[in-house]
């Protein structure tokens, strides 16, 4: 049976991160019930997304149809899913009352300073914007905290400019991720986070992780053995096919993520340390 804490009585040093994604769908209703079953569940943090929807997208892509309860177009879907001031202030009150931390992937220069404003503990840079180096840039020109990186998209041309570009970044949590909702087993590429647990011990402020898009845990578990201290995964609250990339999510109306953030803790105790030493259950049935 799994305990609240590891064994040696400390804080689980994987961080497991629940991605809300969109998901709340700008329903404060929706996003307590998220927090509150990631906190159930026993997740570390919680994580939202903010962009500045009139400048992200080309007026093409915001026209252009899409079936939603929200409207006709994708504009009316994604203006709908945007968290404002309020929502914010709702969320950072939320999570201090449920005993969560929450951040969220800022995906362009409004929304890293609109983000700012909160005093987020970290602050995410997420796939979705791994070519749109200058804003990258701007970033790793000011970052004064912890930041989170999924290099989904990249490779390892791209590995050598954030290395230089992120230097100075006090921590950088870098997390392997494949940006296929959901991602084949074969494409996970776990292997890499092994690569960036290496890379941590020439660069000390480097952090490996895992950003699951693939189905289930198994690939998760597999990161954490290869070095992973933080894992992150997409929930959701009921089936909504009109969703952008809903399928990859967890339901937190079912066991799927409690089980999900179970299979990490298992992972994390059985990695256990790297100093060898005889354990307390160990015996020799030959000892007299």
């Amino acid at each position: 049976m799994l305990g609240p804490r590891p064994k040696d009585g400390k804080p689980w040093a994987v961080k497991v991160v629940a991605e809300l994604t969109t998901n709340h769908f700008g329903d404060r209703n929706r996003l307590e019930k998220l927090v509150r079953a990631a906190k159930s569940a026993g997740a570390d943090y919680v994580k939202v997304q903010k962009r500045n929807v009139e400048t992200f997208y080309t007026k093409e892509q915001l026209d252009a149809p899409y079936r939603s309860p929200f409207g006709k177009t994708f504009g009316d879907y994604r203006h709908q899913l945007e968290l404002d001031r309020d929502d914010f202030n709702y969320l950072n009150d939320l999570c201090k009352r449920v005993g969560i931390e929450w951040f969220a992937s800022v995906l362009d220069m409004p929304s890293y300073e609109f983000i700012l404003e909160f005093e987020p503990q970290l602050l995410k840079l997420p796939s979705t914007i791994s070519g749109h180096v200058e804003y990258l840039s701007a970033v790793a020109d000011r970052i004064d905290r912890p930041l989170v990186l999924s290099t989904g998209m990249t490779d390892k041309s791209f590995e050598q400019w954030l290395l230089e570009k992120f230097r100075t970044c006090p921590t950088l949590f870098l997390l392997q991720c494949n940006s296929a909702y959901p991602t084949p087993m074969a494409d996970c590429e776990v292997g890499v986070v092994r690569h960036y647990s290496r890379m941590a011990l020439q660069y000390p402020n480097i952090v490996p992780g895992y950003s699951s898009h693939d189905p289930g845990w198994f690939a998760s578990a597999l990161a954490v053995a290869a070095g992973a201290k933080m894992v992150e995964k997409h929930i959701k609250l009921g089936d909504s096919e009109w969703a952008h990339f809903d399928a990859v999510a967890l339901d937190v109306l079912s066991s799927a993520f409690n089980d999900y953030v179970t299979k990490i803790r298992e992972a994390e105790i059985t990695m256990g340390s790297e100093n060898k030493a005889i354990q307390p259950s160990e015996h020799h049935k030959y000892t007299n």
